[in-house]
């Protein structure tokens, strides 16, 4: 038979309080998920088609060099601007900012990961993702590179800021 205590017993180990992922926070989570995830499917995607994709674009890029050439007064920052592009456009170009590609994606979709679990870590592990996004085309020197670089790198900005809102909420420790 079982005795029931007449008092409750003291726990033995002080309680902890639990931090709770807000709904806010598991939006951005999700969305970086869906970004990261597909930014590294992309990535993976542009290392193996690189060939193909740099013979697409030059031809392109071609076409559209002799349309400009047929209109004669078309302003030589145009033409210029053309031929950057056309130099941008080579397979090794498109291997190396893939692979940078997959590893900042690496870095976001970890970060990402832990901060779900609230480890204030992951967001600095997410900055160092978008720094290397942004930067690495931007220290290649090249036009497509810092076009892209613009436009991510304005997002991340955004995304780094709801991050930074949600930081309160997040453990110092690593563990949840």
């Amino acid at each position: 038979m079982e005795t029931i205590p007449s008092k409750p017993q003291e726990p033995s180990t002080p309680l902890v309080p639990i931090r709770v992922r807000n709904r806010f926070l598991t939006v951005i989570c999700i969305l970086t998920f869906l970004g990261s995830g597909w930014g590294l499917i992309k990535a993976v995607r542009t290392y193996a088609t690189a060939d193909y994709v740099a013979n697409i674009a030059g031809g392109a890029i071609k076409g559209a060099e002799k349309q400009i050439d047929q209109q004669g007064n078309t302003p030589d920052f145009v033409k210029s601007i053309m031929g950057s592009l056309a130099e941008d456009m080579t397979p090794d170009f498109l291997r190396k900012l893939a692979i940078l590609e997959f590893i900042s994606n690496l870095l976001t979709l970890s970060g990402a990961i832990l901060m779900w679990n609230l480890k204030k870590i992951g967001f600095y592990l997410y900055i160092v993702g978008i720094i290397i996004l942004v930067g690495a085309p931007l220290a290649m020197g090249k036009l497509v590179g810092a076009i892209g670089a613009t436009i991510i790198g304005f997002i991340g900005v955004i995304f780094i800021v709801m991050y930074g809102v949600n930081l309160k909420c997040m453990n110092k420790s690593n563990a949840v």
